[in-house]
Order: structure tokens, then C-alpha cells, then sequence
């Protein structure tokens, strides 16, 4: 697969190098794009030589090969008339990914429709294709997957529709698959460097870099009281500063002194559904904790059958969960209410259940009541559990595509919509297995918080499911 990262413009314009290298580290970059072609040596310069940078050049006379990794090559083309003759001339029976802005994506709120602007042309230049063909558009946002009679299309350039709410500074990350499947992740710029660290906005990360400290690991080799000294920082702000990016650079988790998590057994849980209003909880994948670390996910395949996986859950939790707590990360965010919702609706013989349940959010016991500090990024799910050792299988999915796979498949149940239900079991595993990570690395961690009240890193996933915008 080919790993690309797409600089919005005003990601272009405002990233630093240690942002860049930050960047194309975390998502293991090959291909660096940007539309801006000035700050093609500056984006060089600035990465590693392993990764290719490219820029959009309106003034090529033909498509451009950005790269390619055994049967997967990414071609960027600037106009129909290189379209018309790279298909003309490739011959080759295998998967090739269109890079374009042809094709732009319009979104009419107020009639709730959407127009691609450029297809009709776009069509035509395509008429002596062969081979299989994959279309991304820095014309939408990288959340967009539609077919356009029968054309598969891709959004790739974070804030291209902002009225759908993308960040303006937004970095836009794609995986292209040898399968022909695009997975998508969408971060801010300030998920990298110096802004990253608790304390670090984007004015006193320029502050810093004005005194030569460039990056989270020259910020965390300052003394404290040095850092006081600045401007705007106080003793206790500048020792908060820097502990959070000793805990950063050093991936290794902090608590509070007296802090403690529950002293009884787990149960950590996942949940998957339709998407962020959901109409059916589908999957519940559920960590016992015990002897053999027992995983039991309740699985609901048929989507007119919306009470069985929450009803068969609760049944279980009746009978196994009393006096223990049900583990999540950012549950009180999302999947605590919508098991809460589900169950007063499917099954209301077990509300008193669910609301005499303990439950305990682990991203809001470290995060919101600044218990911990968490060594990733970001403290999203995927990014603390990556810093603290955890690798899970390689399934191919995120939180997004999830998501939206089940309800293409709830709209149209059919063979050619139906979900590969293992794969998705293993990625619902790989959540609640993450999370159990997590929970285990800081009840063994004797590492103290030496600031009281330091808090977390980024708060970005506050509003957010476990991992729904990864790969979302």
C-alpha cells in the first residue's frame, strides 16, 4: 500500500519542521502532497529522504507518476487532456489511483444535495481506460466516498467543503490498498510538535521556537525554571509544560499521587454501530478479565434486529457484571448514553441494571479529573495505547469505515454489501483489547505527577468514540 499525506493550505502555510517530522513519523508517510508548489524545498528540506514530496503543478504537460509499491502506483494529473492520455497509454491490467482536482464536490445544505462538478468530462477522458481505476479528488474532504455511476471517488484535501466542518489547518492522511480500499485519517495540525504538549498553544509554541526550542524533546530537556522566565509563564504553568512532553517523548505514563483505579475485576467494552446517532448497537465487544482474559463480542448481523446484540449483553451483564465496573474510554461521551438509550428501548427489563452498574471511563478518569498523564499525541484511544506498547492486527478498518460500511449494508442488505463479520469482530477485539492495555499499564506504573492538576494532552477526542475518527 502507498501511505499519503495531504497538507491543507493553511496546514502548508503555518507548519514547522518539527510538525513535519512529527507528522510524517506518526503516519508512516511516503508521499508528502501539497497544492502549494512554493514550499516544495521547504516540505523537503524539512522531512526525511525517504519520503517523496509532491505539489500540484498546473503548468505539467502530463500525468505524473507520485509513486509505486509493487501493484499499487498513485498518478497525479492536472487537466482531461493528461487524464485522456496516461489511460491511452497505460496498458497495464492493474490498480492505479487517480490524484486530481477535476473533480469538486458542492454541498447544498439547505436542499440536502450534493453535485461533483468536473464528472461529465472527467467520464469522457476516462473512455479508453484499462485496468482497475481509483479517483481522489483534493476537491472534497477526506470523510467523502461516493460512486458517481459506477466511479468510485475519494476526498483527500482536509477543509475542501467547510461547511462540513473540517479544520482549515487540517492534515489529511490516506492509505491506498492494494485491495482498492481507501482509509482515511484526519488530524489537526496542532496534533504535532510542540503544540502537543499540555500548556502549548500555537502562540507560545512560536515563543519557544523564538528561543531556539524547536521540538518536545529540546522541550523537555529545558529546566523548568528557565522556562519561567518567559514571558506569560509562570512557575507552575512552566513545570506542567515540560513534564508533559517528558511524558510525550519518553512514552511512558504518569499518575497522581493517591490516584487509583477500581480495586475489583473489569470488564472493558466497545461498542460498534451505525454511526454518531445510532439507530442499532450491532456489535458489543466485551474483555472479561480473569484468568484467561475471556473476549466475547455480541454480534447482531441482521439490521432489522436492533435489540439482540444490546438484549443478549445485558443478559450477560445481569447475570456476570454486579459489583464490577464496565470499562471504556470516553464512555461517558458515547458509549455509556447509547447503551442507556438501546436498553430503554429494546430491552426496558434491564434499565435498573444499567443504571445500578458501575461504570468507569478511563479517558475521563485520567484526562477530565487530570489523574494521569497519557504518553500519546493525542489522547485518543489508538494513539496512548500505540505509545504504551500496543500493536493490534492489522485489519484494515477504522471507526469511520466501520461505520459507514454497516450502514450501506443496513440500507441494501445484499452479498455485495454484507460485512466480512470476522474482520470486523477482530477490529472491535483490537479496541477493547487496546483499552485493557491502557487500564493495565497505569495500574502498574509507579511513575507520580509531579504538577498537581497537569492534565492530559490534547483533548481532542472529547467528543468522540474511542477511535470513530481514525481511519474514520
Amino acid at each position: 500500500m502507498i501511505e499519503l499525506t495531504v497538507l491543507s493550505e493553511a496546514a502548508t502555510n503555518r507548519c514547522s519542521e518539527s510538525q513535519l517530522q512529527d507528522m510524517v513519523q506518526y503516519f508512516g508517510t511516503d508521499i508528502l502532497y501539497t497544492r502549494q508548489v512554493r514550499y516544495a524545498h521547504f516540505l523537503r528540506d524539512a522531512t526525511p529522504e525517504s519520503v517523496s514530496v509532491a505539489c500540484h503543478n498546473p503548468r505539467s504537460s502530463h500525468a505524473e507518476v507520485l509513486g509505486s509499491e509493487q501493484e499499487v502506483t498513485l498518478v497525479a494529473v492536472t487537466s482531461p487532456t493528461e487524464l485522456r492520455e496516461f489511460v491511452e497509454e497505460n496498458t497495464e491490467d492493474e490498480l492505479t489511483y487517480i490524484l486530481s482536482d477535476l473533480l469538486t464536490l458542492s454541498v447544498d445544505l439547505i436542499q440536502l444535495e450534493t453535485e461533483l462538478h468536473g464528472l461529465p468530462e472527467y467520464k469522457e477522458a476516462l473512455a479508453e481506460a484499462v485496468g482497475e481505476l481509483v479517483h481522489l479528488t483534493t476537491g472534497a474532504n477526506p470523510t467523502y466516498e461516493q460512486e458517481w455511476g459506477g466511479l468510485p471517488v475519494h476526498g483527500v484535501m482536509p477543509g475542501a467543503n467547510e461547511q462540513q466542518g473540517m479544520s482549515e489547518a487540517g492534515v489529511g492522511h490516506v492509505q491506498l490498498r492494494e485491495d482498492g480500499t481507501v482509509l482515511c485519517k484526519t488530524r489537526s495540525l496542532s496534533d504535532f510538535g510542540l503544540e502537543t504538549v499540555t500548556g502549548v498553544a500555537s502562540r507560545r509554541a512560536e515563543a519557544l521556537r523564538e528561543e531556539s526550542i524547536e521540538s518536545r524533546a529540546e522541550l523537555a530537556a529545558v529546566d523548568s525554571h528557565e522556562l519561567a522566565q518567559l514571558d506569560g509563564v509562570g512557575t507552575k504553568t512552566a513545570r506542567k509544560i515540560v513534564e508533559s512532553a517528558e511524558v510525550i517523548e519518553q512514552q511512558e505514563i504518569r499518575v497522581a499521587p493517591g490516584a487509583s483505579l477500581p480495586d475489583v475485576d473489569p470488564i472493558f467494552i466497545d461498542i460498534e454501530t451505525d454511526g454518531l446517532n445510532p439507530t442499532i448497537i450491532w456489535l458489543i465487544g466485551v474483555l472479561e478479565r480473569g484468568s484467561d482474559d475471556r473476549y466475547m463480542p455480541f454480534l447482531e448481523t441482521d439490521p432489522s434486529e436492533p435489540a439482540r446484540a444490546v438484549t443478549a449483553f445485558m443478559d450477560w451483564l445481569a447475570e456476570h457484571g454486579r459489583g464490577r465496573p464496565v470499562v471504556a474510554y470516553n464512555g461517558w461521551k458515547f458509549d455509556f448514553p447509547v447503551i442507556a438509550e438501546h436498553v430503554a428501548e429494546h430491552c426496558p427489563e434491564h434499565v435498573e441494571t444499567w443504571e445500578d452498574t458501575w461504570k468507569f471511563d478511563l479517558y475521563h478518569w485520567a484526562v477530565k479529573q487530570s489523574n494521569a498523564l497519557l504518553p500519546g499525541i493525542t489522547n485518543k484511544l489508538d494513539d496512548v495505547a500505540s505509545a504504551v506498547g500496543w500493536s493490534g492486527a492489522e485489519t484494515g478498518l477504522t471507526g469511520r469505515a466501520v461505520g459507514r460500511r454497516f450502514q450501506q449494508y443496513a440500507e441494501n442488505p445484499s452479498l455485495e454489501t454484507e460485512l466480512e463479520w470476522e474482520r470486523h469482530k477482530q477490529y472491535c477485539e483490537d479496541d477493547v483489547r487496546g483499552l485493557a492495555h491502557i487500564y493495565d499499564r497505569i495500574a502498574e506504573t509507579d511513575n507520580l505527577i509531579a504538577q498537581a492538576g497537569s492534565g492530559g494532552q490534547s483533548d481532542s477526542s472529547d467528543s468522540m468514540q474511542g477511535t470513530l475518527t481514525d481511519f474514520s
